[in-house]
């Protein structure tokens, strides 16, 4: 299995023994690690299975040397988009003795009814868009070949007392070093911040947040701080001066209040949401103000049951016009890649909901902005 985790950008792990590692280091730092999913797997197109997890532990161990024990209570949330192919199924053998007939095991399997997965009752069981789709049957079987683990791991830094770090100084040496760090891993760095989204923040069920540089800092507010900067740019993208008013309060309740701003950032919702075609639209002006050669691709794009889309994307550009800002950080000709996974809920033909996962830290390392955690994989 080829296993892509946006905690690791650039690093793709294959096989066991590599997967093991990520889970000895996460178990090091959270001993108490508890991995729930949200709501039943769905299939969708291709054979592609998409879940929604939330995971939360006590930082009782180093993650890394960047990010010793801090004893904090963390929590965050994704979603994994699976790509199966047909598992081949042995060739039926006559039962010897001792073995019990393949019509009496599946009428065992029928009698006690589908295994619970983690964080499931027996309600959680009940039909979700494209589980009508669901493995069942003969030669249903299938096996993982590609994993997309996808989450932003800004929000369990923030929460384990990683600092940002300095905001680089802006001018040619700059950018060089900011795109060679970006080049540096694998000759493929990977992941980054997605573009703020609309993604739901009332939590009403639907999966992950993926509001993409979201959370909050504890100090002072300015271009370094990465809550101050989303509240920005979320307030300048709202279609009415009510709606930008009705935002601006909200962050300012937030930033006075750190049970709130903290409460915000355990739940990996963003200080405020983007709604609405205008300020989608602002919220990508944004992106393509900063990168003239702005390139936007996907690399899996998948229907998901009869109502959402998955999108594996991929934006590629220089962060190159003169006095531009992109995420708080002055323009200094960074390149940037940056990488993520999109669900898209439609109703009517319309999107109704868009929920985004990326890596955001590591998108601020690329514009120089800030250091990511050394994570001995």
């Amino acid at each position: 299995v080829v296993w892509h985790d946006s905690l690791l950008p650039g690093r793709d792990l294959i096989g066991l023994e590599r997967l093991q590692a990520l889970r000895d280091l996460l178990r090091g730092a959270l001993p108490d690690l508890r991995l729930r999913l949200q709501q039943p797997l769905q299939l969708g197109e291709q054979g592609t299975v998409l879940g929604y997890w939330t995971a939360e532990g006590t930082h009782s161990g180093p993650l890394g040397p960047s990010l010793p024990p801090s004893g904090a209570r963390a929590s965050w949330e994704g979603s994994v988009l699976i790509r199966t192919q047909p598992q081949p199924q042995p060739q039926p053998q006559a039962p010897g003795d001792g073995d019990v007939e393949p019509g009496a095991a599946a009428a065992g399997d029928r009698a006690q009814g589908p295994p619970q997965g983690p964080g499931q009752d027996g309600q959680g069981q009940q039909a979700t868009d494209g589980q009508g789709q669901a493995a069942a049957g003969p030669g249903a079987a299938r096996r993982a070949v590609e994993v997309w683990w996808s989450w932003d791991p800004i929000f369990l830094f923030r929460q384990l007392g990683w600092q940002q770090g300095a905001v680089a100084e802006s001018g040619p040496q700059a950018a060089a070093a900011g795109g060679a760090e970006a080049r540096a891993v694998g000759g493929e760095a990977e992941a980054g911040a997605a573009p703020p989204d609309d993604s739901d923040a009332r939590g009403d069920g639907g999966g992950g947040s993926g509001a993409a540089v979201s959370g909050g800092a504890d100090g002072p507010s300015g271009h370094d701080d990465i809550a101050a900067r989303t509240a920005a740019a979320a307030r300048s993208a709202f279609a009415s001066e009510a709606e930008a008013a009705e935002a601006a309060e909200a962050a300012a309740a937030a930033a006075e209040s750190p049970g709130a701003l903290a409460a915000a950032q355990a739940a990996n919702r963003a200080v405020v949401e983007l709604r609405g075609r205008a300020a989608m639209a602002a919220m990508m002006g944004g992106w393509r103000d900063c990168l003239p050669d702005l390139a936007i691709g996907h690399e899996l794009f998948v229907a998901v049951g009869s109502s959402q889309v998955t999108f594996r994307w991929v934006i590629r550009g220089t962060h190159a016009t003169p006095g531009s800002r992109l995420l708080g950080v002055a323009c200094a000709g960074a390149p940037l890649l940056v990488k993520g996974v999109t669900t898209l809920t439609l109703r009517g033909g319309r999107i109704a909901r868009k929920v985004s996962h990326a890596n955001a830290a590591h998108t601020l390392q690329q514009l120089g902005a800030a250091r990511y955690p050394d994570l001995p994989l």
